[in-house]
């Protein structure tokens, strides 16, 4: 992928563990403090520099946990500022170190468009409400394999936009509303990766280009990622070829030996040498133990890093029968796959095959650990703080039992 991509990729999915779309995280800083009170005050800040319906996108996004400014929206905020702009607004919420990444995706003039119908700005909000109800829901309960995915954002997506995105109507949308509909078609697509959301999306995406709008910012790259998610490796590469920032995009070939009939659970090894994935399948019945990790996140970073420094550790996950995968329903990360396996040879990282035959591993925090009986999930750990090994070598334990 091009260098922003995997950049705004990586932060979509590493702040999982603190929000439920792309945010990204911050440090606790006390100057933010004074952000919190001068945004609720209603005084002037750099935020004003947005659009009206950008600036409420941005402060809804915005997630505090005290005065501690603990996850942020940066897609707004990367549509509609220019570089100073988006200076400002990182550094009124101490939030300098995110410029260098963000920066590098300011493609073009600020996407300025008019602001949304109410109604359509309400459903999206409807529809991040339920889709964040849906996560706590699955995360209090623990995954089962016959539990498949989230098809019950992909209802009330379908409830809310499902004749607003439809060809036949699409023309009659206003122009402000295209964005906002764009997104809750985003929302549906992240969480059923090769359901008609992603169709939807591609639609909207082509409307918004035939209606001259650019598309550059946060918008190629997100659609990008979303037909690499959904595994269309084809039409990945034919869209990355239409877009000259997106050449960058080296998207692998796929071997599959096992073809359409398998049927249970299979990955992708990456051989970086030829930038090619070959589908393995895995054992049906046993004990394993999955950990997801993602690249450009620092959890997943330190987890791994904690891992390749302790032999022994590696050698009892390997007993435990580890399985080290990307996200089932994330883009295959070939340059986290290629570092990795370059220096790791017997503990690979792999790319799921589908996000449908992995539904039982809701990897919607990153990095998150999971330990399957006959591929059931029985136990699992999310996150890796203070005592992320620790909670690791539990789990190991547990699959000795």
């Amino acid at each position: 992928m091009p260098r922003q991509t995997r950049y705004l990729s990586g932060l979509i999915l590493c702040l999982c563990q603190l929000a439920s779309h792309a945010w990204a995280q911050a440090a606790t800083l006390p100057a933010q403090e004074t952000a919190r009170a001068t945004i609720a005050s209603g005084r002037p800040t750099p935020l004003d520099a947005l659009t009206p319906y950008g600036k409420r996108e941005a402060i809804r996004h915005l997630q505090w946990r005290g005065d501690t400014l603990v996850s942020f929206g940066f897609a707004t905020l990367v549509r509609e500022l220019d570089h100073e702009q988006l200076r400002s607004v990182l550094h009124f919420l101490d939030l300098d170190d995110y410029l260098p990444g963000l920066d590098r995706a300011l493609l073009g003039a600020p996407l300025r468009l008019p602001g949304p119908s109410t109604q359509v700005e309400q459903d999206l909000q409807a529809l991040r409400r339920f889709e964040q109800e849906e996560r706590d829901r699955r995360a209090e309960a623990m995954p089962s394999a016959s539990e498949a995915g989230a098809p019950a954002v992909l209802r009330r997506y379908r409830q809310l936009f499902g004749t607003r995105v439809q060809a036949a109507t699409l023309d009659d949308q206003p122009l402000g509303d295209l964005l906002p509909m764009l997104d809750a078609a985003s929302v549906a697509a992240q969480g059923n990766p090769a359901s008609a959301a992603l169709d939807d999306l591609v639609r909207l995406h082509r409307e918004m280009g035939a209606r001259g709008i650019d598309t550059r910012r946060t918008l190629d790259d997100g659609l990008l990622t979303a037909m690499l998610a959904a595994r269309r490796f084809d039409q990945a590469r034919a869209f990355a070829a239409t877009r000259p920032h997106l050449g960058g995009a080296a998207i692998p070939r796929v071997d599959d030996p096992l073809g359409p009939s398998f049927k249970g659970r299979s990955a992708f090894a990456y051989d970086a040498r030829r930038n090619a994935l070959t589908r393995l399948a895995l054992p049906a019945a046993g004990t394993e133990l999955v950990m997801v990790v993602s690249d450009g996140c620092h959890n997943s970073t330190n987890a791994l890093q904690a891992i390749a420094n302790d032999a022994a550790l590696q050698a009892r996950l390997r007993a435990a029968n580890l399985v080290l995968v990307t996200g089932p329903g994330a883009a295959v990360e070939t340059g986290l796959m290629a570092r990795w396996n370059a220096a790791h040879p017997a503990m690979p990282i792999r790319a799921p095959y589908s996000a449908q035959e992995w539904h039982a591993i809701d990897a919607t925090s990153i990095p998150s650990f999971y330990l399957l009986r006959n591929g059931k999930v029985v136990d699992r750990r999310i996150g890796w703080g203070p005592e992320g090994k620790a909670e690791l070598i539990e789990l190991i334990e547990a699959a000795a039992d």
